[in-house]
């Protein structure tokens, strides 16, 4: 949805009453002979909107502006979803949006008849959000399963098996490297220890997890969970 000033400016009023009495203006009061007259008369929605829509709206706005500062704000919130896979996302995403858990997400999924695969620090997806860039997500629509989450060139690691393309990128979370022995590596920035995702070893990393999950969308997913321990 895209905001006006008009929109932006409801935000600015801390309840119905002060946007009501905010559009009686000094014609009105010549008219009208008081100012509750003209509350009176805006509150049928006459070139104003209802309380309903009023606090409709501005919620909507909040949500919009609000929803990546405010930690208390989850794109998840109050969606169900049937896929397995997005439960798990949901109940992550709290924990890594407050920096107590990591999570780094491998997908391999089928697109235009290629194979796409690679790794996503969630954390740092769930910022991408600015609708202007071309790496933004809907987070809303993923949870509700109308937009497929998969690996691009913007996160830890994409590999498209038409093109064979490779790509690696450094996150706000990750540092990404390239062992001889122990193959991709990625480095937590905060407590410094190594997440290790090579599926046949049995050692994930300091204080992580490896959780495969099934999903009606993606062909494989796969949760590296690290606890994140900053001053360990």
């Amino acid at each position: 949805m895209k905001l006006t000033e008009d929109d932006v400016c409801l935000l600015e009023f801390s309840s119905y009453q002060e946007y009501l009495q905010s559009l009686v203006t000094t014609q009105d009061l010549r008219y009208l002979g008081h100012e509750e007259n003209g509350i009176r008369l805006y509150q049928t929605g006459y070139r104003s909107l209802t309380q309903a829509a009023f606090e409709s709206r501005r919620a909507e706005i909040a949500d919009i502006l609000y929803a990546t500062q405010d930690r208390n704000v989850y794109f998840s919130r109050d969606i169900q979803s049937s896929d397995h896979f997005l439960g798990e996302l949901a109940t992550r995403e709290r924990p890594n949006r407050l920096g107590m858990l990591s999570t780094i997400i491998y997908i391999r999924y089928y697109r235009k008849n290629a194979e796409i695969s690679g790794y996503i620090d969630y954390e740092h997806a769930l910022r991408r959000t600015n609708k202007d860039k071309e790496n933004a997500l809907d987070w809303k629509l993923i949870f509700k399963g109308e937009q497929i989450l998969y690996p691009t060139k913007f996160d830890l690691s994409y590999y498209n098996s038409r093109t064979d393309k490779v790509f690696k990128r450094n996150s706000r979370n990750y540092i990404v490297s390239c062992d001889p022995f122990r193959g991709i590596v990625f480095r937590n920035i905060h407590d410094r220890k190594d997440i290790l995702p090579d599926p046949i070893a049995r050692y994930f990393g300091t204080n992580t997890t490896r959780t495969e999950l099934d999903s009606n969308i993606h062909e494989q997913v796969v949760l590296y969970d690290h606890v994140v321990r900053k001053n360990f």
